[in-house]
């Protein structure tokens, strides 16, 4: 009964997370294939048709030409009026947008730049690219991207701005400046995100036939009142400063740094009360005493400022609770490179191999003077290697994983990170020790059609480590036919056409992983065909219920309890066509299931089963089913080891088999994740991800046959079989 009630409390929720895109209307063959339906919700609601746009509409700027449905456009200019479409659609979402931002509705303006606004982007890219015109996609995914940051930082700042009401009124004046900082802060954000926006509005208005004043005049008006409000703020919450600096040698240089005398005062000319201050110079943070009467002295060493740099601010940053106003003052200057010396320490261990991490110490100096705060750029075996910039000490920590194509005689390599700055140095190099691994390649091969195959496997290291970005060539009898490419996971995948006069049943697919100039050994495996009737060569067999290899109710009993159960059954009986007669048992039949053990599956039959029909999804072009079978079997393989009960949600049982011992945490996670989306979110998941999602599924179902995890349970390696104490 419980797999029976499991199963009809959830099939419909399968149909609509599985099964969306199958029940989904077929959109007319008259559009262009590559751009897909473009009837849509606009911000103002749910519309019949595409958006019209006219001189006088109220939710967008555009005029002049009326901009069609690109179903019902003739063949003349039929592309540029799909474009001059498509931009009337992104116009009017910028101008609900703008709207909505000017109203105070923010997470209207947001939506309005949504899913909708980035599909319609697409497609106008594709379009853009095949008129070879100088049309305006950078400008509208700058939008897309910088108005939706606007939309923040207005929503914060009004936020914000309550927030510092509160403290004045609760007489709370430490926090108040704090805020009134951050407004400041939020003010100055949105003057640069709002001219980035004004900018691009003028460029899209000139290389489209719209118009978009009026969301320029929205947005400038939005901007003027944050503007307006940070000024009052100021001007009530701090004491303006002056900042004045006495001569000073303008020929500056890291051995001959610009050296500053001044003084902190304010408005009125007393000094400013604190001890200390920071000033922003050149990039960097300097700190220096101040004294009673204001005076200050500031030496900064010029490191990465280009030697181009004719002048440089020096900007008062006072704390966040101070009373006192920023203040700042421009000094001019003259920069000379100076060149450092640049080092880097030994790798630790005595060889690497594929995959392993290598971090060595780059330090940077300039006689003996550490140089800090400088960008360096490192490169292993030309791949780029991660670098911070260096510390107070000078130092950067470089890492890097070794590729595959590291061999003999490989080096990191770190160097100024740009050209041109007042600190130079000549790229630094050390040799890093590197031995061969051994690698392990394994195929299988399914026929799908008559005379078509998949071809499919994953290629790891002796250790397990998953290989990616080498070529797989794939032979037929000895034929070499095709080559694929590993994934992120190790995984390949490839579809062939078998040779005239090569049957399946009859035929060897072998697969071949070429380790030269690599630091991996070649391998290579080969496999018999599995019939698309489920047998494997000349075996004969029949499919299971709707060409599954095995029973779909089984599974469900396999994890009955689960949320997953109803899941994957109501998506096996509705993708594969079983029969009402499977799909829903009478009440006695369910409870003499569940009294008769002889009744359900072989764990390990069901499992293997499972992924089989996870790879059958894939070749049907069902990914989501592909990825959502493929984690029941990793499910009902685990389980047991794991101790895991059946009502545990998808990441309990994520947790548990990690801690458990029984699945490596990278893959586990991986793999609920993307059963997450394929089963609960709505959305699709890639064909490229499903089929990396599968084979680490495999995986995963591997290593836990072969125990290449131990059990915490398994203590110190003694026999379970033999008692370790006594019996009582």
């Amino acid at each position: 009964m419980l797999v029976v009630g499991c199963l009809v409390a959830t099939a419909p929720v399968a149909a609509v997370s599985a099964g969306a895109a199958a029940d989904a209307p077929v959109p007319s063959t008259d559009a262009p294939a590559s751009l897909g339906a473009v009837d849509r919700v606009s911000a103002f609601g749910p519309t019949t048709g595409p958006l019209q746009q006219t001189a006088n509409a109220t939710n967008n700027n555009s005029t002049g030409v009326l901009h069609e449905n690109p179903d019902e456009v003739d063949d003349e200019n039929e592309l540029d009026r799909l474009l001059s479409y498509l931009s009337g659609e992104l116009n009017g979402d910028i101008g609900a947008s703008t709207l909505q931002l000017s109203q105070g509705e923010y997470a209207a303006a947001k939506a309005a730049l949504g899913d909708d606004y980035d599909d319609s982007l697409g497609k106008y890219v594709d379009v853009e690219g095949e008129v070879g015109g100088d049309g305006a996609s950078e400008e509208y995914q700058s939008v897309g991207e910088t108005q939706r940051e606007y939309v923040d930082t207005v929503s914060e700042f009004r936020e914000t701005r309550r927030e510092y009401e509160a403290a004045r009124r609760a007489g709370n004046d430490e926090r108040a400046r704090e805020l009134a900082r951050e407004l400041t802060r939020l003010a100055e954000d949105g003057e640069t995100q709002s001219e980035r926006l004004l900018e691009a509005f003028d460029v899209i208005s000139n290389r489209t036939d719209g118009d978009l004043a009026e969301s320029s005049a929205q947005i400038a008006d939005v901007q003027a009142n944050v503007s307006e409000q940070r000024d009052e703020i100021v001007s009530r919450e701090f004491v303006a400063t002056n900042l004045t600096v006495a001569d000073y040698d303008r020929n500056i240089s890291f051995t001959d740094p610009l050296v500053l005398s001044g003084a902190l005062v304010a408005d009125n000319g007393t000094p400013v009360e604190t001890a200390t201050a920071r000033f922003a110079v050149g990039g960097r943070t300097v700190q220096t005493a101040v004294a009673p009467d204001g005076s200050f002295e500031l030496t900064y060493r010029p490191a990465r400022i280009p030697t181009s740099t004719s002048s440089l601010t020096v900007r008062y940053l006072p704390d966040d609770a101070s009373m006192y106003q920023a203040t700042e003052r421009v000094v001019p200057v003259a920069v000379s490179q100076v060149n450092a010396t640049a080092s880097l320490s030994e790798p630790s261990a005595p060889a690497y191999g594929y995959a392993d991490a290598v971090s060595v110490r780059a330090t940077v100096s300039v006689n003996g003077t550490p140089v800090s705060n400088y960008p360096v750029s490192a490169s292993f075996a030309g791949s780029s290697a991660t670098a911070p910039a260096t510390n107070e000490s000078g130092a950067s920590a470089v890492s890097a994983t070794v590729p595959a194509t590291a061999t003999d005689a490989a080096s990191i390599r770190i160097a100024p990170d740009g050209d041109g700055r007042a600190v130079a140095f000549a790229p630094a190099t050390v040799a890093v020790p590197l031995e061969t691994e051994g690698t392990a390649l394994d195929v299988r091969a399914r026929e799908t059609t008559a005379q078509t195959v998949v071809v499919e496997g994953r290629l790891e290291t002796d250790e397990g480590e998953a290989v990616s970005g080498q070529s797989v060539a794939v032979s037929v009898n000895e034929r070499e036919v095709a080559s694929a490419t590993t994934g992120e996971s190790g995984a390949y995948r490839t579809t062939i056409d078998l040779p005239s006069g090569v049957a399946a049943e009859n035929a060897t697919v072998s697969a071949a992983f070429d380790g030269e100039k690599t630091n991996l050994e070649s391998s290579d495996a080969t496999a018999s065909i599995r019939l698309s009737n489920g047998a494997t060569g000349g075996e004969a067999g029949n499919g299971a219920s709707g060409g599954l290899p095995f029973d779909p109710l089984a599974l469900a009993w396999v994890i009955a309890g689960t949320a997953v159960v109803g899941l994957v059954a109501a998506v096996l009986l509705r993708r594969n066509g079983a029969g009402e007669s499977a799909a829903t048992p009478t009440a006695d039949e369910s409870a003499a299931s569940g009294s008769d053990d002889s009744t359900a599956p072989e764990p390990s039959a069901t499992e293997a089963s499972a992924l089989d029909s996870a790879a059958d999804a894939l070749d049907a072009g069902r990914p989501n089913d592909a990825v959502v079978v493929a984690y029941a079997g990793v499910r009902q393989s685990l389980s047991a080891a794991a101790d895991v009960d059946d009502a545990a949600t998808h990441w309990e049982f994520c947790d548990r088999c990690v801690d458990a011992g029984v699945a490596p945490a990278d893959a586990l996670e991986s793999l609920t994740a993307g059963y997450e989306r394929a089963a609960y979110s709505g959305l699709s998941v890639s064909d490229a991800d499903a089929a990396e999602l599968v084979e680490t599924a495999r995986s995963v179902v591997a290593r836990e046959e072969t125990g290449a995890l131990d059990s915490p349970e398994s203590g110190d390696g003694a026999d379970a079989s033999e008692p370790v104490g006594p019996v009582e």
